[in-house]
């Protein structure tokens, strides 16, 4: 089989390791171009495929190239020349790009909340112009969570409610907010902000994000969750088309935090009203809005690699005529993996994307061309993939890539 050309658009705390991932996870299948515009995260990128090169006995094909992203032009050039496109931008990047990747005969891929970009991605495949597989939010929540939470509601006759909750949360918290950047800033205030798609009794309608709050306990720790936008995905059409709800199912997707941080992110994003998107200067010129909370977090909340991915579904419903409930719980640490750490958030998050630009090199996703739900692919397939131990058993990802 040739080598599968990815260029990975994005060289930030996720997009490099989905570079490292591939690369690693596909032992010679990949060449990957990781292309930015930022310099510094280049040269990280680098050092890291550097450094797995060296530690692997098999080839490690990698480029970089300096893209300015907000210039289509410059995207079209940097997309010539490659199989398919995983797109690790800013949500406010991401829109056009899945244009252009269909018109230049690029198989797409996304791991963006962003409900918006997701309706444009989906467009070109409704307006019967899709040339190419377009696969949006595939990586940890929407992504791998949807392919759990319709494993789960597969089980039963018929589903009364079903619940999907994921958190990225550092384990050794002690400010406020409790709550590390373990991920993109941007992606998290935006999903704090944006409407969110939920069913309520029956009915699919868009709820306030940080509403819906609930507090449980996991392994002895507890947690509360809230509604947060684009983690369903297609989930909810899916389920309703095959006639998995009831006439009033509850279906939603929300964060999982540690108690007391939703409490004060609304008063922050709703009290201050830091959540509007285009407002004007005050008199003295300054902007209080979404990308000033952005660059604030960025700026002054402290990263960690020390995280942990909590993945908690549930689902209430009837089989065989009886009542019933079913779990999925997965908790997912930080490991360590071919000499450096991998937060478990950049883990998951590349393994979810990775593991579904895999089966469509080898022809395992349901099609080759158009829109692919993510739910359309069984836990089991994915599972079987070297990136599922990502989910499954991060420990033992190291000797599967050096396995021969």
């Amino acid at each position: 089989m040739a080598t599968y050309r990815v260029l990975v658009l994005g060289a930030g705390k996720v997009g490099k390791s989905v570079a490292e991932l591939l690369l690693a996870c596909g032992k010679g299948a990949y060449a990957v171009t990781i292309a930015d515009r930022d310099e510094a995260s280049l040269r990280e990128a680098a050092e890291n495929l550097t450094r797995l090169k060296a530690r692997v006995p098999f080839a490690v094909s990698f480029e970089q190239k300096k893209v300015d992203v907000s210039n289509p032009a410059s995207v079209r050039e940097a997309l010539k020349g490659h199989d398919a496109v995983v797109c690790m931008l800013p949500f406010n990047f991401v829109q056009g790009i899945a244009e252009a990747a269909n018109e230049l005969g690029v198989h797409y891929f996304d791991v963006t909340e962003d409900v918006e970009t997701t309706e444009a991605v989906k467009r070109i495949a409704t307006e019967g112009r899709a040339k190419v597989a377009l696969v949006p939010q595939c990586g940890l929540a929407p992504g791998y969570i949807a392919i759990a939470a319709h494993h789960v509601a597969k089980g039963f006759d018929k589903v009364h409610d079903l619940t999907l909750r994921v958190g990225a949360l550092p384990q050794y918290p002690t400010n406020q907010i409790k709550y590390n950047v373990t991920w993109s800033a941007a992606g998290v205030i935006n999903e704090y902000c944006e409407p969110c798609n939920v069913m309520l009794n029956g009915e699919a309608v868009k709820v306030p994000a940080l509403e819906g709050l609930e507090n449980f306990s996991f392994e002895g720790v507890e947690y509360e969750a809230f509604y947060t936008s684009g983690g369903v995905g297609t989930l909810i059409d899916s389920l309703g088309g095959v006639g998995k709800l009831s006439k009033t199912a509850n279906v939603a997707y929300k964060t999982i935090r540690y108690p007391g941080h939703r409490e004060l992110m609304k008063f922050l994003l709703q009290d201050l009203r830091l959540a509007a998107e285009h407002v004007e200067p005050t008199a003295k010129g300054q902007k209080f809005d979404r990308w000033m909370l952005i660059d604030l977090f960025d700026a002054v909340v402290p990263r960690t690699l020390q995280d942990v991915v909590v993945i908690f579904v549930n689902a209430i419903g009837e089989k065989a005529g009886k009542p019933w409930q079913d779990n999925l719980k997965l908790s997912i640490p930080a490991t360590t993996i071919l000499g450096r750490v991998w937060p478990a958030i950049e883990l998951t998050t590349a393994a979810g994307v990775c593991a579904m630009v895999d089966l469509h090199r080898l022809g395992k996703l349901p099609r080759k061309t158009g829109f692919v739900k993510q739910e359309e692919v069984t836990l089991e397939a994915f599972n079987a993939t070297i990136f599922g131990l990502g989910y499954t058993n991060p420990g033992g990802l190291e000797a599967a890539i050096l396995k021969g």
